[in-house]
């Protein structure tokens, strides 16, 4: 199982975007005396999903290890989430109404999927995708 860890600067609000956004469920979370998410564990569609807050006590614990920092930090995303979802286009909607920026619109894409790619408000860079038709690897 793969279970990727986004660094952001606001957790908190990081959580509800992808909450409004992507349906999220919340699993686990663990909040800082300081009001810091050290660790938030989500789940978007059947797919897990850790959130932390960049200057929280437990990614600044491990730092050593490993340097995690938010794309604001790095002065951009080093990555992408892609996500299939039943309605690209209503999910689009929701993450540009909740302030996500779009890179790429929503289009059918030759391979069989509707996608678009926007970057939220965090800095994170998301490919939201609906599959729509197979199509042979001969004709991508």
């Amino acid at each position: 199982m793969l279970d990727p860890f986004l660094c952001v600067r606001d957790a908190v609000r990081a959580l509800e975007f992808y909450k409004k956004v992507f349906g999220a469920t919340e699993l686990e979370r663990h909040d800082e005396p300081s009001g810091k998410v050290s660790m938030a564990h989500i789940k978007i569609g059947d797919s897990p999903l850790m959130i932390s807050d960049e200057t929280s006590e437990h990614v600044q614990e491990h730092a050593h290890e490993s340097d995690a920092r938010s794309p604001e930090s790095l002065g951009g995303a080093s990555g992408s989430v892609h996500v299939y979802v039943p309605d690209a286009d209503l999910v689009f909607k929701r993450a540009v109404a909740a302030g996500a920026t779009v890179i790429r619109p929503l289009e059918d894409r030759r391979w069989g999927d509707r996608m678009g790619e926007i970057k939220d408000p965090f800095g994170h860079i998301w490919c939201i995708a609906t599959h729509k038709r197979n199509v042979p690897p001969d004709q991508h």
